[in-house]
């Protein structure tokens, strides 16, 4: 074990407030992660010099600052002289961003980072899809448009980039197809998944209503909570609409057909042992796209004394692991069993997911997180203590900012420390498209 890697600490966390559609949504991807940036310099005093790089966790990145973590940071004041990097990991990106400036510490390349993730997904634009690859230019294009309609429909496919980006490009599947595949090669059934997510939003609801997040939200001009939670919280008085919600899988519908899809991947679905789709994922127990950023520094704890910062918790273990494509979200059970198994630092050793006092865990859709639950106690022998997980609620609830959510999972931590005293380890995890699992697990700084 390196030494280097015994004295990480986090020092101070923000986040915007989360929301989805009208909320954020004049607010560029570079704006949001500019406030979280500038919020965190300028709670914590710190200067340029005392900053080694930006490090942001960015899935779809505005194509007017292809290195966002650069731009956005050049923006909040900090100096040009940086060394600064995003990060695309799909939904851990933020962790990974994480993980690899603990690298850089560790290799001696820098000593403090401010580590961040920010998505505008109501932002997402459209791209046209050249059909006929002919087309080199906007003149050309234009052109097309103005002479022949017809035309232009013919040689082009109009793509939303939401969409083309919520799907794994290798086996042509999307990310709400995965969780029915889930639902049915784990036994999820409807009621469990719609039970789970009323849970997780009367949770949210609590948490957002008693402010308990404004420690470490950086207000957006008047938006000072998470909007999403409190827009639905009328379900918790008619959970009759959440039952009555058709699944998103359905005979009816061409495009998400269960026979038709069936047949399409019957090869993997054969493999999993699933001989037919039941329908159960629904839009409400599966989380919806967000808007949002949030970040932390990340240094030393001998750094953070001569700065005069406070840590808050140390990073003491963590670990990232691949999975199969077709069942992603099955990713935290693996990183969770490697995570435990190979202790990187001596305060990990002899530690297990029976002495964490609260665990976070990323909700894709409710069908995958209790997929993970099975899969961790089935295969790896782990059972999760679900008294102790999510105490705020999930992504179900908040919405899922791509590449902004693995910081409010540490926030969550961070607010359950301050609210505990006596609680000392906590646990954050997530999986991402294309089959890869990421666990972290934190110590409160004594």
């Amino acid at each position: 074990m390196s030494t280097k890697l015994e004295n990480l600490v986090i020092c101070d966390a923000v986040r915007t407030p989360f929301s989805h559609g009208s909320g954020l949504k004049k607010y560029s991807s570079i704006k949001l992660l500019e406030f979280v940036i500038r919020a965190l310099v300028e709670r914590n005093g710190l200067r340029s010099d005392n900053i080694s790089g930006v490090v942001s966790g960015c899935i779809q990145q505005d194509t007017r600052a292809t290195n966002i973590a650069r731009i956005a940071g050049i923006k909040a004041g900090l100096s040009e002289k940086l060394a600064d990097y995003s990060v695309q990991a799909n939904c851990n990106s933020g962790f990974v961003g994480l993980l690899s400036s603990i690298g850089g510490i560790s290799a001696g390349i820098g000593n403090l980072y401010i580590v961040s993730g920010v998505e505008s997904m109501s932002n997402y634009g459209y791209r046209l899809n050249d059909k006929t690859s002919k087309y080199g230019s906007v003149l050309e294009i234009n052109d097309l448009l103005k002479t022949s309609g017809e035309d232009f429909i013919n040689n082009f496919d109009v793509v939303n980039c939401l969409i083309e980006g919520l799907s794994d490009d290798e086996n042509h599947i999307s990310m709400i197809e995965i969780a029915e595949v889930m639902a049915n090669c784990f036994s999820i059934s409807r009621e469990e998944q719609d039970k789970y997510t009323l849970d997780q939003l009367q949770k949210a609801v609590n948490a957002v209503t008693e402010g308990i997040f404004s420690k470490y939200i950086t207000p957006v001009e008047d938006m000072d909570k998470d909007a999403y939670p409190l827009n639905r919280k009328r379900m918790l008085k008619h959970p009759e609409q959440l039952s009555r919600t058709n699944a998103v899988f359905n005979e009816e519908n061409p495009e998400l057909n269960p026979s038709m899809f069936y047949n399409k991947h019957k090869k993997h679905l054969e493999r999993l042992g699933i001989k037919k789709i039941i329908p159960s994922v629904t839009m409400y127990n599966s989380c919806i796209p967000g808007d949002g950023a949030g970040g932390c520094i990340l240094t030393t704890e001998e750094n953070a004394k001569s700065l005069g910062l406070k840590p808050l918790v140390r990073i003491i273990n963590w670990a990232v692991i691949g999975v199969d494509p077709i069942i992603m979200g099955i990713g935290p059970a693996a990183s969770t069993h490697k995570m435990f198994a190979e202790p990187k630092t001596q305060r990990a050793q002899g530690l297990d997911i029976d002495k964490m006092d609260i665990i976070e865990i990323h909700e894709a859709f409710a069908s995958q997180v209790l997929s993970v639950l099975k899969e961790s106690e089935n295969k790896y022998g782990i059972k999760w203590n679900t008294e102790k997980m999510n105490p705020y609620g999930g992504s179900l609830a908040y919405t899922h900012p791509l590449g902004a959510t693995n910081f409010r999972l540490i926030i969550d931590i961070l607010t359950m420390f301050d609210k505990n005293p006596s609680a000392k380890y906590g646990m954050a995890c997530g999986c991402a498209g294309g089959g890869q699992g990421t666990s972290v697990l934190f110590e409160r700084y004594i």
